[in-house]
């Protein structure tokens, strides 16, 4: 398609080309269009003319028929090598997620692990501190009961000296 740019001085042209399906169509209808007007201009009979018609038509038929199954070939090739590389690509995909869910296993199994060891220290540091408040709650009423019977009798004593200085400290003084 040519377009004519007005806001320049110069004339430009500008060919823009469309994409390769239509190429096909074009040297078909091209085709056609020589083979029509190289019997129109041709000298020959009625029944030459639709002889070699009909010889052309099988020509283009021929050549149209190799070039679609030359066009087939090529696309499945490029399906084949496209499904291919697709395959491929997944199968690293797939062995990717595998190896990143096993990597997540492992850790989960680590820190299941981890933290059950964790529970038993802890349970272990609990019991220990349960004991030694226990024992620590234990030694005073021991030491206690062990000095009851003494602080009675230490009671009495104490009294007792406590009167004869009282009346050791008067009489002196």
């Amino acid at each position: 398609m040519a377009r004519y740019n007005e806001s320049d001085d110069d004339r430009v042209v500008v060919i823009e080309r469309g994409n390769g399906a239509s190429g096909i169509g074009t040297f078909l209808l091209g085709l056609a269009i020589g083979a029509g007007a190289a019997l129109l201009f041709a000298p020959t009979s009625g029944a030459e003319t639709r002889r070699r018609l009909q010889e052309e038509a099988r020509r283009a038929g021929r050549k149209v028929k190799d070039m679609t199954d030359e066009f087939g070939e090529q696309v499945t090739d490029s399906v084949e090598r496209t499904r291919s590389h697709f395959d491929e690509q997944v199968g690293r995909a797939r062995d990717a997620v595998s190896s990143r869910v096993h990597a997540v296993e492992e850790a989960v199994s680590a820190g299941l692990d981890a933290a059950s060891q964790a529970r038993a220290d802890l349970e272990h540091a609990v019991a220990e501190s349960k004991r030694a408040y226990a024992e620590s709650r234990r030694a005073p009423r021991a030491q206690g009961r062990r000095q009851e019977p003494d602080n009675s009798h230490a009671t009495d004593d104490m009294v007792a000296r406590s009167g004869e200085e009282s009346a050791g400290t008067s009489s002196e003084g």
